[in-house]
């Protein structure tokens, strides 16, 4: 059987990962985004931590581009 682990968010602390442990570790450095509070986390060995965003707030679209139909 598989012993499965869950992965916090580094901010939050809200469930973003739940596998085994032989899959987290093919993930290692990959980022992944929290739907909870927007923010990126980075997986280091089998934790969570800060990613390179700095905002997950900050709107990437700027306001010219949303009235552009």
């Amino acid at each position: 059987m598989y012993k499965f682990k869950s992965l916090h968010c580094y901010h939050c602390k809200s469930v973003i990962l739940n596998l085994p442990d032989f899959e987290i570790s093919k993930l290692d450095g990959l980022s992944f985004q929290c739907e909870c509070c927007g923010h990126t986390n980075v997986l280091s060995g089998s934790k969570f931590s800060k990613g390179s965003d700095n905002d997950p707030l900050l709107n990437t679209f700027s306001f010219d581009a949303l009235y552009q139909f």
